[in-house]
């Protein structure tokens, strides 16, 4: 009995960390478009509720006026994972919010936030935010 309750949690712990590497994954990905500059192609990668309320020359524009000032980023790191099943005006879904710590080459300790939401089977961004 107890061999099949550490295998539950174990089960459980890697379930869990599978879906958190997945969702973290999505978010490098996308962010990895944007420090390239290719930010058409990030609006391209983005979710339906983001593409709705943000056209792409609207976002390739702003985001040029936000991230080319920066300069390049010289380390990220992951600070809060926050899941959400509910958010202020969205329907309802899985979402989850992950802030990383990133050095800029010409700004340091700033925080970006990227929201995720899950949609068939995949993670895709919505929001981002630099602060």
């Amino acid at each position: 009995m107890k061999k099949q309750c550490v295998l539950l949690v174990f089960m459980v712990f890697a379930t869990f960390n599978l879906q958190a590497n997945e969702e973290q994954t999505a978010a490098t990905q996308w962010l990895a478009l944007v420090d390239s500059g290719d930010y058409s192609l990030s609006w391209q990668h983005s979710g339906t509720f983001f593409k709705e309320n943000v056209s792409q020359d609207l976002w390739v524009s702003k985001l040029g006026e936000v991230r080319n000032p920066l300069g390049d980023v010289k380390s990220r790191q992951q600070l809060n994972r926050k899941t959400f099943d509910s958010l202020p005006q969205l329907p309802k879904g899985e979402y989850v919010l992950l802030q990383f710590n990133t050095d800029f080459a010409n700004r340091s300790e700033s925080t970006e936030t990227v929201t995720l939401k899950k949609s068939d089977q995949k993670w895709l961004v919505i929001g981002y935010f630099i602060q």
